[in-house]
C-alpha cells in the first residue's frame, strides 16, 4: 500500500494516466511509477476498458537503425533534449511532452507514426545506459541516433543520404495495388457502360417503326402507291373518272406532263 503524502499520492496516478493514455505498458508503468501493481492494472482497466497486454518489451537496439526509425528516433530524442536541457523539464515531463509533440508534427506532416511510446522510452533507456549516441552528420550538421561505438566515425544522415528504396512500405504497396485495382474495375465498369449504350442505340436504329415518319410523307407515299396500280385507281374512281372508263380509254399518269404519253 503507497504510504506517502496525498498529493504526491494524486500526482502519481495523474502520470500514470497520462503515461496510459500514451500507451505505455505495464513495466513502463512499474518503473517510472511507484504505486502498486494493482493499482496500476486498475487503472488501465479504467482507461482502456481490457487488461493490460503481456509479453517482453523491445530490447534490441537495432530497430533504431534503419532508416525510417532512425529518422522518428533522432526527431523525438532531439526534442526529449531541448525540453531537459533547455525548459528544465523533469525526466518523465520531458518524455511525455516530447511524445506529445512528436505526436503532433505526424499529424502535421500527415506521415505515419513510427515510435510507439514503448519505443521512445526504450530509446531513452538505451542512451542512458551508454548502449546509443548522437551523432552529427557531415552534410546537414543535424544530430541522430548511432550506436556509440561508431559514434566518433564521421557519417551521414538517413535523410541526407537515404537508401534506394526509401519509402517503399507495406502499407505504401498495399494502397498503390489497391488504387490500381479501383482504376482497373472503374475502366471495366466504363467499357462495360459504353457498350451497352452502343447495342441499344444500335437496336433502337434497326427496329425504328413506321409510325415514326411524318404524316406528309405517309400522304406522298398513299399517292404513288395509287398512281402505280391503275387498277386500284380505277376502283376507287380517283384518277380519269367513269367517263374514261366508258370511252376505253387508258387513264393518264398525273405525275407526267400532258406532253408526254403515259
Amino acid at each position: 500500500m503507497y504510504k506517502g503524502s496525498v498529493t504526491e499520492e494524486a500526482r502519481e496516478v495523474l502520470r500514470a494516466i497520462e503515461l496510459i493514455q500514451l500507451g505505455a505498458r505495464m513495466p513502463v508503468l512499474e518503473k517510472e511509477l511507484t504505486l502498486s501493481r494493482n493499482r496500476l492494472i486498475r487503472l488501465y482497466r479504467e482507461l482502456k476498458s481490457a487488461s493490460p497486454p503481456k509479453g517482453m518489451l523491445p530490447f534490441s537496439a537495432d530497430w533504431y537503425f534503419t532508416w525510417l526509425p532512425n529518422i522518428h528516433a533522432s526527431l523525438f530524442y532531439n526534442i526529449f533534449l531541448f525540453l531537459k536541457d533547455e525548459a528544465k523539464c523533469s525526466r518523465l515531463d520531458a518524455l511525455t511532452r516530447a511524445y506529445r509533440l512528436y505526436i503532433e508534427h505526424c499529424e502535421c506532416a500527415e506521415t505515419e507514426r513510427v515510435l510507439s511510446f514503448t519505443r521512445a522510452w526504450t530509446l531513452l533507456r538505451f542512451f542512458e545506459g551508454g548502449l546509443l549516441a548522437l551523432t552529427r552528420c557531415t552534410v546537414c550538421s543535424g544530430r541522430f541516433v548511432r550506436h556509440a561505438r561508431d559514434a566518433m566515425k564521421p557519417a551521414t544522415c538517413c535523410i541526407c543520404q537515404p537508401p534506394s528504396r526509401a519509402g517503399v512500405t507495406r502499407a505504401m504497396l498495399a494502397s498503390r495495388e489497391l488504387a490500381q485495382g479501383t482504376q482497373e474495375a472503374s475502366d471495366a465498369a466504363d467499357a462495360g457502360t459504353a457498350a451497352d449504350k452502343s447495342k441499344s442505340t444500335s437496336k433502337r436504329k434497326a427496329a425504328s417503326p413506321l409510325s415514326e415518319i411524318s404524316d406528309a410523307m405517309r400522304d406522298t407515299i398513299a399517292e404513288v402507291k395509287r398512281a402505280v396500280d391503275p387498277n386500284r385507281s380505277a376502283r376507287n374512281g380517283t384518277i380519269g373518272g367513269p367517263a374514261s372508263a366508258s370511252s376505253g380509254k387508258v387513264p393518264g399518269n398525273p405525275f407526267l406532263p400532258a406532253s408526254v404519253p403515259a
